[in-house]
């Protein structure tokens, strides 16, 4: 654990020394990334840094290069990343030239460093960088936990006093048995003890010495002290952070998340990480706050700033809230009203600026391009497109359910049963008609962490929805009664769903997306409307597939797509035969002959795309696999080349065309491989690469391609929720961004596909099924679609080299379900004032950009003079 960090003045060297155009890095980053690690060496010396840019401008490479800088400087760095990317890390990583070891996620995760039974990585306290999950630290021992779990600190705790005093604790060997597992623990706590310094002023040394003298043995033996709350909980997670070693930098990536003192992300970065003095954070984050100007606050907190120097940032962060909401009612006729807005808004840049960098869309080159070419604000490549559901447009169950909705929406009593509750949960946080209609097909197992996410979201957000959420309880059980005609109006059948009117409203505009070459992103929260949309958007192509004889990759409609099928043979007025559906669709595929044109000579042209590439050793070693798997062939289609034609699909999907290069072929199948890499078995990409750990890697490979690329529906749409398994989400992602390949149309739950995936190579398109009342929610999902070199990106420069000009321009479409009339539109209506005032506390934007538009020419001079004293954070000003 010797630390040999040479200090932040070395860092700031190595960093300026990175930005330079003309360094090795310079192909790396961009214009905007090298002027933030500039600001960034300017200043990591006095204090830690929010890099607060926008989604997709680039936050993880700026992070990977300090941490670089960092370990160059001979100190550690720490990386505290959200559960599912991992993936994009250790990409980023790579790309810049240095390898990390898997994901830190679990205690036996954890443990497995010091595992003796195989050759592994050295512990982990002398690793450079060290990537540590948000949920590391959620440990529910419960009750009787296994002795492994919890005997770190009391192996630890004699294991120091063997070193200091040469005996351990009374009664330390009778205390438990030592199975093998155990002695694993004791072998972690033995090389955690023996690394501490002897100096005093070490961070470690410290630690362990605090722990002697302020827990008293024998209560380290006691397995109930070690649960939530309890008096060695702390102690605990501060030894198995002794064992990671001191960190000089700890990067917070998704820094806005979980912000309660008791939550996962803070202990693990309050309790677990273990820093010395002269450490430092950096925190990453497109929405350092979301509902209100107090959480600059907890967001300064996770950069360790002290009470004194977070008090002039809160107090000029209140005062500039404030002189916004005057100068929005009064910006035109009063200039008293202006020079308050200007003054509040150097103190907020002056408070803010020595830990805030922010470079946002403006600066943005095809943003910037977008502006001059269309005339129109920086902010109007988005377009917001809302979707009407006209309450005249339903049907009589329809309208009922609705009406129920809406009084359900007003009712409040003291006394709820769950699934009511769980109804009020829904419009308490915003999420309107559709998501609470969707709750009457609520699925308790796969909606689990969707509902644990709202109920957090609900707590954050409590007082601050716009609902009178203390009014008087009305007389009677009223919320049973609407609850009950909710659920009477829809009935038992869950095929009702596929006439949901919010769904239809998603298909019409997606279909219309589609059908001009577009991909969509829809965004929803339970997955069983998720799950009839995708069946029901699948169902409607295929048939539209057989009238028009086109290539459809299913052979057949099986027993659960036979719903979808018949609600969309209804909609359609199709003129399919179903009593012949499955023999069309294998005369489709017998017609098309492309699965077998895609297996012919595909394991030779994939070798010699990777033959003049001598890190492919590992996708050179699969292949052997695969072929020792698939030979002899005897003619059987569905058994002998079943491997081949799961790989066929894949790389199909994953590369643009029939006319793909080897090289072509070999990078999809790398990809491939990547994607499903068990990041957490401690085999890499080393260059011995056995047979047997081949067929172990085609094995797990070929069970996600299952998973991922068999034609049972179809797969122009797919859904990704809660239970999806990673490797199957980066599958997925890696489809969606090929632009001539299925799937189309992703529909994500909001809380898997809102952060870390980047779904912007083939996509402008989003739909948003359930509009959140969070604009930081919204924000992350259009983000999704919203990156550096983004197909809107490549459509705008290929739009104005065409001469195209004006609203002629590509944007990004949002497109709002908004059942109007209803709480809904209110909802949208609220959610968008609160994303104006998220946009003046990021932006600057005083005055919604909007308002340009209707005024005159005084009225726009004014707008310029309040645009002019706008905050600005950019590392390069603009």
């Amino acid at each position: 654990m010797k630390q040999q960090f040479r200090g932040w003045a070395e860092v700031a060297r190595r960093l300026q020394d990175m930005a330079c155009p003309s360094s090795a890095f310079a192909r790396l980053l961009n214009d905007g990334q090298r002027a933030s690690l500039l600001a960034i060496a300017d200043r990591i010396g006095s204090n830690g840094v929010i890099v607060a840019d926008e989604v997709g401008m680039g936050k993880t490479r700026i992070a990977v290069f300090v941490a670089t800088a960092v370990v160059q400087s001979g100190g550690r760095s720490a990386v505290v990343i959200p559960p599912g990317l991992s993936f994009q890390w250790t990409k980023e990583f790579r790309d810049c030239g240095t390898d990390v070891l898997p994901v830190v996620r679990s205690l036996h995760g954890y443990f497995e460093a010091w595992n003796n039974e195989e050759p592994g990585p050295a512990p982990w306290f002398q690793q450079s960088i060290i990537m540590i999950s948000h949920l590391f630290s959620n440990w529910r021992f419960g009750q009787n936990p296994q002795t492994w779990r919890w005997c770190l600190l009391p192996e630890v705790y004699a294991a120091t006093r063997r070193l200091i005093e040469g005996r351990v604790p009374r009664g330390y060997h009778d205390a438990y048995y030592r199975d093998a597992y155990v002695k694993r623990v004791v072998t972690a706590a033995n090389s955690i003890a023996g690394a501490v310094p002897s100096s005093s002023g070490n961070p470690a040394r410290c630690l362990l010495s605090c722990l002697l003298s302020e827990v008293t043995w024998p209560a380290p033996l006691n397995a109930e002290n070690y649960g939530s709350c309890q008096p060695l909980r702390v102690w605990f997670e501060k030894v198995v952070g002794l064992g990671l070693g001191a960190f000089d930098l700890i990067i917070v990536d998704e820094a806005h998340k979980n912000r309660s003192k008791d939550g996962g992300l803070s202990t693990v970065v309050e309790n677990v990480i273990l820093t010395g003095g002269d450490s430092r954070r950096l925190a990453l984050t497109a929405t350092p706050i979301e509902l209100d100007v107090g959480q600059w606050e907890s967001t300064l907190k996770r950069i360790a700033t002290t009470t004194e120097q977070r008090q002039p940032v809160v107090e000029a962060t209140e005062r500039y809230a404030q002189a916004i909401r005057r100068l929005r009612l009064g910006w035109r006729t009063s200039s008293a009203v202006r020079d308050g807005y200007r003054e509040a808004a150097a103190q907020f840049h002056n408070a803010l600026q020595p830990y805030l960098l922010r470079r946002d869309k403006r600066e943005d080159e095809d943003v910037l391009r977008f502006k001059e070419a269309s005339g129109l604000s920086e902010h109007d490549y988005r377009h917001l497109r809302e979707v009407a559901v006209e309450f005249n447009d339903l049907s009589p169950a329809w309208r009922q359910a609705v009406c129920a909705a809406e009084a359900l929406s007003v009712v409040r009593e003291p006394v709820m049963d769950s699934r009511t509750k769980r109804l009020r949960l829904t419009i308490g946080n915003g999420h309107g008609l559709a998501g609470v209609i969707d709750q009457a097909f609520y699925d308790k197992e796969e909606d689990k962490r969707q509902v644990e996410e709202d109920r957090a979201q609900a707590d954050d957000e409590m007082g601050t929805s716009g609902l009178d959420l203390v009014a008087r309880p009305p007389a009677g059980n009223r919320s049973a009664l609407w609850a009950s005609v909710l659920q009477n109006a829809l009935g038992n059948d869950p095929d009702i769903l596929f006439d949901h009117p919010a769904i239809l409203a998603a298909i019409r505009t997606i279909e219309e997306e589609t059908e001009r070459g577009e991909k969509v992103l829809v965004f929803g929260r339970f997955t069983r409307p998720m799950r009839a949309l995708v069946r029901l958007l699948n169902a409607r192509q295929m048939l539209k597939a057989v009238e028009q004889a086109t290539p459809w990759p299913q052979a057949k409609v099986h027993e659960d797509e036979w719903p979808a099928v018949h609600a969309a043979h209804r909609q359609l007025a199709s003129k399919v035969d179903l009593t012949r559906l499955d023999d069309l669709l294998a005369q489709l595929r017998r017609e098309s002959g492309q699965r077998a044109r895609q297996r012919e000579g595909l394991l030779v042209r994939l070798r010699a795309g990777l033959a003049h590439d001598e890190a492919n050793g590992k996708c050179l070693a699969i292949l052997d696999a695969i072929g020792r798997q698939t030979a002899p062939v005897t003619g059987d289609d569905e058994e002998d080349e079943r491997h081949m034609a799961l790989l066929a699909r894949a790389i199909a999907a994953n590369t643009d065309g029939p006319d793909a290069s080897n090289a072509d072929l070999a990078s999809a199948f790398r990809a491939l491989v990547e994607a499903v890499a068990d990041r957490d078995s401690g085999e890499e990409q080393g260059e011995e690469f056995d047979e047997e750990q081949a067929a172990r890697a085609w094995n797990v490979l070929e069970e996600h391609l299952r998973e991922g690329y068999t034609s049972r529906q179809g797969g122009f749409a797919r859904l990704m929720y809660g239970e999806t398994k990673l490797q199957t989400r980066r599958m997925i992602q890696l489809a969606f961004n090929r632009s001539n390949s299925f799937p189309r149309v992703l529909v994500a739950q909001s809380l898997v596909g809102r952060e870390g995936l980047n779904l912007h190579e083939s996509c402008r398109i989003v739909v948003l099924l359930h509009p959140e009342w969070n604009p930081g929610v919204v924000e992350q999902q259009i983000g999704r679609v919203d990156r550096v070199n983004s197909r809107w990106a490549k459509m705008l420069r290929q739009a104005i080299d065409a001469g195209r000009n004006g609203s002629d321009l590509p944007r990004i479409e949002i497109c709002p379900i908004i059942f109007k009339g209803t709480y809904d539109e209110h909802n949208w209506n609220v959610l968008q004032e609160r994303w104006e005032d998220l946009r003046s506390q990021l932006h600057g934007e005083a005055v919604p950009a909007r308002l340009r538009v209707s005024e005159d020419e005084e009225g726009r001079a004014i707008l310029d003079e309040v645009a002019a004293a706008r905050p600005n954070f950019s590392p390069r000003k603009i």
